[in-house]
């Protein structure tokens, strides 16, 4: 909640906001169709390109190179565009298989929006959202963008209009879904890379937390999910590739992280005889007056929850006993021989908690198992390098959120490894919120056989005069428009990915094609070191 008092909320200087608003709206569903407009060029069938409501099929295509072999047609455009508008969609995503190249034909379309009479809200270009090549995922990128612009910009509306009545003058961000922040004026044209906003600040906030130079496994136990994320040495594991998002696969650079549907306000409930944990959340713990039993209320009758954190929250125990009670008339005591104790004919009421319990222990663990193995089937990127064949051997779990104390040390003595439950634990979101800083990536790609540089991030391609240009060259430019773009030269700039390859004609060496991509490396704006600031 914002500051209410007006002489402390004229000594704000820096809003970070996490949200989970952009994440919420895709996996529920409730955002207006998506009209896709694609130029993929020959060489692939459009069937698998096909995502969304609507897709209309351009011809003409740039080439790998970034040279437009054939034009697009106006006429085309603008039929595509009137049946669009006849199906009443109103937000539109442009994407071009090498747009990142040459986004000329993207633009195009944009053009004709513009200059003609259409209702179209929100339309988003593919080539704005990444540098890297993959259309499949650009595409997926483009259409989530374009689906959650107008929600998003109502919010950011809101926000400035609660900062114009509060007196706060203070420079206002989002958490990326990298780590990193973007100031809100920018968050308008890419509201997507603040996706999984929440999950980075969790990790963000342990990253502040935990100075451990080891490898382990972050959990945020929530109320309604569990967020898990990975440190490899001590450094945050990147999707080197791009995020899922509902199971896509898209561009959009973000740090490591998991979840499932499983928190401490969990529904608890019985079927076939069985204990079922979530995935749905009804509302509160039974202790707090919600209508269902939950993990939270197990693990108050296993008096795993402080005795002041109880009265704090005014929990009230006999409630959570009734509800977890009424679980036991359904339950077939079969599946649950090995909790009997001596001759009893039926669970105590500790004895039901301990299996819920278990049962979001085994999930959490199996998650885990999971986890490491498709880690270690594939390249993970962790701030400072790309992992090819990582040796991850997780040493310690550290624990973040509400029911985390008590499930951490539990969880850990599972899987025989450390727990670590830091101070300050239960706001570690709202710590990785304030202390991340921002990021943005460059990416240049010169072909000197054709003449031509491509800084895609700044929208600049144009003619290379230098013909001797060569990867040191890329680095050092990638570097230079990093921090031309940032404005700040406090934060450190890094390459994170190069190549470069020679162009042959008639067996002669014409030039080379480098590629080159360069990022203000995410962190902290400062340390917290035995509970205090140190920037």
């Amino acid at each position: 909640p914002f500051c209410l008092v007006d002489a402390a909320c004229r000594k704000i200087e820096r809003l970070v906001l996490s949200t989970t608003l952009v994440t919420n709206i895709i996996y529920e569903e409730k955002y207006k169709p998506v009209g896709l407009i694609l130029i993929p060029g020959p060489g692939l069938s459009h069937k698998h390109l096909k995502y969304g409501e609507e897709n209309i099929i351009l011809d003409g295509y740039i080439d790998h190179r970034g040279q437009e072999v054939k034009s697009v047609s106006t006429q085309k455009i603008k039929e595509g565009l009137k049946r669009l508008q006849a199906e009443g969609i109103e937000n539109v995503a442009v994407v071009g298989k090498f747009s990142v190249r040459n986004p000329a034909q993207e633009e195009k379309v944009k053009e004709i929006i513009s200059q003609g009479d259409y209702n179209f809200n929100n339309i988003t270009l593919g080539h704005q959202l990444s540098g890297n090549l993959n259309y499949h995922r650009r595409i997926i990128a483009a259409y989530y963008n374009t689906a959650v612009s107008s929600v998003h910009q109502n919010f950011i509306n809101s926000i400035e209009a609660s900062l114009q009545a509060r007196e706060i003058k203070a420079d206002l961000y989002l958490l990326k879904c990298d780590g990193g922040t973007v100031d809100l004026e920018n968050s308008r044209e890419i509201p997507i890379k603040t996706v999984n906003s929440g999950p980075a600040a969790s990790i963000m906030g342990t990253m502040v937390l935990n100075q451990s130079s080891q490898t382990g496994i972050a959990l945020d136990i929530g109320g309604t999910t569990t967020d898990f994320g990975l440190f490899i040495k001590g450094e945050t594991a990147f999707k080197p590739k791009g995020i899922e998002i509902d199971k896509h696969p898209t561009l959009i650079r973000g740090l490591y992280s998991h979840s499932i549907a499983l928190g401490g306000d969990s529904e608890v409930q019985v079927e076939a005889g069985k204990i079922k944990v979530g995935p749905e959340r009804r509302g509160p713990a039974a202790a707090l007056g919600g209508p269902a039993p939950t993990p939270t209320d197990a693990l108050l009758v296993l008096d795993q929850i402080k005795e002041n954190e109880a009265k704090q929250l005014e929990f009230d125990l006999k409630k959570a006993e009734n509800k977890l009670l009424a679980l036991k008339k359904e339950l077939d005591l079969n599946f649950y021989s090995d909790y009997l104790q001596g001759d009893e004919s039926e669970l105590c009421l500790t004895a039901l908690a301990q299996i819920i319990i278990d049962q979001i222990a085994a999930k959490i663990e199996k998650t885990i198992a999971q986890i490491l193995k498709t880690i270690k089937n594939q390249p993970v990127y962790t701030i400072n390098e790309l992992l090819k064949s990582p040796e991850i051997e997780p040493e310690y779990i550290i624990g973040i959120g509400g029911p985390a104390a008590s499930l951490t040390e539990f969880l850990a003595a599972q899987l025989n490894l450390k727990a670590v439950v830091p101070k300050h634990s239960k706001v570690a979101n709202a710590l990785g919120a304030a202390f991340a800083h921002p990021t943005i990536e460059t990416t240049v790609r010169a072909d000197t056989a054709r003449g031509w540089l491509d800084i895609v991030e700044a929208g600049i391609h144009r003619q290379l005069k230098d013909r001797n240009f060569d990867l040191q060259d890329a680095e050092r430019l990638a570097q230079e428009w990093t921090l031309k773009r940032f404005k700040e030269e406090k934060y450190p700039v890094e390459i994170i990915s190069r190549e470069s390859f020679n162009v042959i004609r008639n067996r002669r060496n014409k030039g080379q094609i480098i590629e080159v991509k360069a990022q203000i490396k995410p962190g902290l704006i400062a340390d917290l070191k035995g509970g205090k600031l140190v920037i």
